[in-house]
């Protein structure tokens, strides 16, 4: 017997989660292919649909990309003039469509939901009592811990696409922090800064990591950030540390390799 999935993502989760983890962002053919290609080891996938505010200027020409590759985009306001920014607008819109699909669709058998959000545990148990099955796709860091133990399976956006969650010098292995504080500093240095000073670093440009602090003096210690100082024009007895990539170094060039690529 045939197992018909209904694939439903949230590409703004994804995409942002993805940024905000590793410095890049997914690529929208690489993602929806090893999504589809995943789903089909258990059914036959008969639909997809993905959910995000297109007029966001970092999803110009998203939905003529997933229509593509036949997913059909869900374009979501996120912005209003009465309302201002509405917050999980996409999330939310993901789980009425899934929701109503079980009375309107009782043909699918398995929903796959790619999305990490916690609120979507509600959606998980309205599934479940329907009978259907439900695999959730997420980033690992991102993904919550509970909606992970609700889902009959789960499985991350870093193995979708190959991405490497865990290296550390002592392994030979880069961290994901430390791999998005390359990426950084390497955007920073070619957008001709004069430098880069450690506390706007530190305080601002990891600001979304949980420990910058701790990140920046790991890298300093392996060798992939060097300090130096630079004249304060104000006092001269108290010059600005800044810091910059040692782009001799190996992890250093495997980052930026991967990243050109």
């Amino acid at each position: 017997m045939t197992v018909n999935v209904a694939m439903f993502i949230d590409y703004e989760n994804v995409y942002w989660s993805t940024k905000n983890s590793y410095g890049f962002t997914p690529e929208t053919g690489r993602l929806v292919e090893g999504l589809r290609q995943h789903a089909s080891r258990h059914g036959e996938v008969v639909m997809m649909l993905a959910y995000a505010d297109f007029d966001h200027a970092e999803f110009k020409g998203l939905q003529t990309e997933l229509q593509r590759r036949s997913v059909e985009p869900r374009h979501v306001y996120s912005v209003s003039s009465e309302e201002g920014r509405r917050k999980n607008a996409a999330d939310i819109e993901l789980s009425l469509d899934a929701l109503e699909l079980v009375y309107t669709r009782g043909d699918i058998d398995l929903y796959y939901i790619v999305c990490g959000d916690r609120d979507m545990i509600q959606v998980i148990k309205k599934l479940r009592t329907r009978r259907k099955r439900v695999h959730i796709v997420g980033v690992e860091r991102t993904t919550s811990r509970d909606l992970k133990q609700y889902a009959d399976d789960f499985c991350t956006v870093e193995d979708i696409l190959s991405i490497e969650k865990d290296r550390t010098v002592e392994t030979g292995v880069i961290t994901p922090d430390v791999a998005y504080l390359i990426r950084k500093i390497d955007g920073l240095e070619r957008s001709c800064m004069l430098f880069v000073g450690l506390k706007l670093l530190t305080n601002r440009v990891l600001g979304s990591l949980a420990d910058p602090q701790k990140v920046v003096s790991r890298a300093i210690n392996d060798g992939i950030l060097e300090t130096y100082k630079v004249p304060n024009p104000v006092n001269a007895d108290f010059p600005t540390t800044a810091c910059r990539l040692n782009r001799e170094h190996p992890f250093v060039q495997e980052i930026l390799r991967v990243a050109a690529s």
